[in-house]
């Protein structure tokens, strides 16, 4: 895959000078795990890539390697995903799809409350998509002695449902890719969700793999096949 061009900005950092028609993809925790998954498949599908980790190392070398554009995280700090999400409103105003796949346990459910909320004004502009998926902790996760019920699935199903209703009528879809069930699934606006948030089936793989989900979502915002004059050249 060709890489786009890159350059240097003021602060040093490497930015990405990107055709207009890519979507653009911001991923939490995209140096490990399903996140790294899904940067993987999104880039090669073309997509622009926004990747961010709390491991500053890790995060430079696999953006290197993907194309992609760097920006440090930690999910945890309310400080942290302000200063970066204040980044990212500002430089890149227009996301299409958002993947939280930060932290794990209690982590990963406020780290991804935290950033998709600070974040929907740019997922609102998104050109192509208005995506937000959250991956859910691990079964590990739900036993963890810190924090245990915001580390459950309850809790983020409860979330993930009050996400789903504060952004009822704005055209963004709030999903949960979940990598044991290798389902998608849309969230229903339901601010006072049980033990379970009510979904309806989105995209279903039929791999049993991380990669086989990642493949599933990154085709969720490949617009090319959208594109009937695209159609017409590969026909």
């Amino acid at each position: 895959m060709s890489k786009p061009a890159s350059r240097p900005d003021r602060s040093g950092r490497t930015e990405f000078s990107v055709p207009q028609d890519r979507p653009r993809v911001l991923i939490t925790g995209a140096c490990r795990g399903v996140g790294r998954a899904c940067a993987e498949a999104l880039a090669r599908c073309g997509s622009e890539l926004i990747l961010s980790d709390n491991d500053a190392g890790v995060l430079g070398d696999t953006a290197t390697e993907l194309g992609a554009v760097a920006r440090f995280c930690d999910v945890a700090s309310e400080a942290s995903v302000a200063v970066f999400a204040a980044d990212i409103l500002e430089r890149f105003p227009e996301l299409d799809m958002i993947i939280n796949a930060a932290g794990g346990g209690y982590e990963r459910t406020l780290g991804m409350y935290r950033v998709s909320r600070a974040l929907l004004p740019a997922l609102r502009r998104g050109r192509h998509n208005h995506l937000l998926l959250n991956i859910p902790p691990s079964d590990e996760d739900a036993t963890a002695a810190i924090f245990p019920y915001a580390s459950s699935e309850q809790a983020f199903h409860r979330l993930s449902a009050a996400l789903a209703a504060e952004t009822r009528g704005t055209g963004i879809a709030v999903l949960i890719g979940d990598p044991k069930s290798r389902r998608v699934s849309q969230v229903l606006p339901d601010p006072d969700a049980g033990m379970l948030a009510m979904t309806s089936d989105f995209r279903r793989t039929s791999s049993q793999s991380i990669g086989g989900l990642a493949t599933e979502v990154a085709s969720l915002v490949d617009v090319r096949s959208k594109d009937p004059a695209r159609r017409r050249r590969a026909g």
